[in-house]
């Protein structure tokens, strides 16, 4: 038989759960690169000006790509650990109804107890910690179904990757809130140049590369690693050439040149931002 806790104890320590356990500046900028990211895909594609009906699928993928950001928030950018270390130091909450009958030290007795600790832990921790985010997770779940089935197959199997990229990331970190940069960077900037492209055309190897050369720089100034951004800006450049795109290698170039000069993170996601609308745009 089990043993009914009997001491009446504070929560264990918990540490910050919330998504500001992440680099804050990945969190701000990763809406608006994404954004940047899928109208480049749809410009690089070259098959917009054939589609009189052009905005439409262009907004809706940008919605959807938004949907991605806000699911990684609410999978990968939350410290699990803490939570649960939280929740297995948690001795608070009567007891819920137990069943009749129940011998006192019984195994219906302890699950009485510790359904009471799980509401009392759920309404006085968990729940006002992270309840607005995952609210704000699961409509992005909702709206990510919704928009990806309209917007065809690339975009249900996209919406796929990004989901299964949020997961990962969490097992990859064990949950503690500052997952993988590269993982990041396929989800604000990887993935959504890839959904641009794919709703008007299809993918490209050009795009492809590209798509994972900021995948990397976006990993490199997030984690402040100079040979990520550098090995980003550094494929970019072979795959603009490589195209026979001397034009796009040159702009690529130049964006990089500052960072390679200067060094910091300041302005990175600026230099990348625009260095996938350039791309898109020559």
């Amino acid at each position: 038989m089990r043993s009914v806790p009997r001491e009446a104890g504070a929560p264990a320590a918990q540490g910050d759960g919330n998504p500001a356990a992440l680099p804050l500046a990945a969190l701000s900028h990763a809406p608006w690169l994404a954004s940047i990211a899928v109208m480049s895909g749809a410009i690089a594609s070259g098959a917009v000006p054939s589609r009189p009906d052009w905005p439409l699928p262009l907004a809706m993928a940008t919605l959807l790509a938004l949907a991605w950001v806000a699911l990684w928030r609410a999978v990968a950018g939350v410290d699990w650990s803490a939570s649960l270390a939280a929740w297995w130091g948690w001795s608070e909450g009567a007891p819920v109804g137990a069943l009749p009958y129940a011998q006192p030290g019984s195994d219906a007795v302890y699950l009485s107890h510790r359904l009471g600790q799980l509401r009392s832990w759920l309404g006085r921790d968990f729940l006002p910690r992270h309840g607005n985010l995952l609210l704000a997770g699961a409509t992005a779940v909702a709206v990510a179904v919704v928009l990806s089935a309209a917007l065809g197959p690339p975009a249900i199997l996209l919406t796929i990757a990004a989901a299964c990229i949020a997961q990962l990331a969490v097992v990859a970190c064990r949950g503690n809130g500052r997952p993988n940069g590269l993982l990041m960077g396929a989800t604000t900037a990887g993935l959504p140049t890839l959904l641009g492209c794919a709703i008007f055309a299809p993918i490209s190897p050009a795009i492809a590369l590209v798509s994972a050369a900021a995948a990397a720089a976006f990993a490199g100034v997030r984690d402040g690693s100079p040979a990520l951004r550098h090995a980003g800006y550094a494929l970019a450049v072979l795959t603009s050439l490589t195209a026979r795109e001397p034009v796009a290698a040159f702009i690529w170039a130049i964006l990089w040149a500052p960072q390679l000069i200067l060094g910091g993170r300041h302005g990175g996601y600026g230099w990348l931002g625009a260095g996938l609308l350039l791309f898109a745009l020559v």
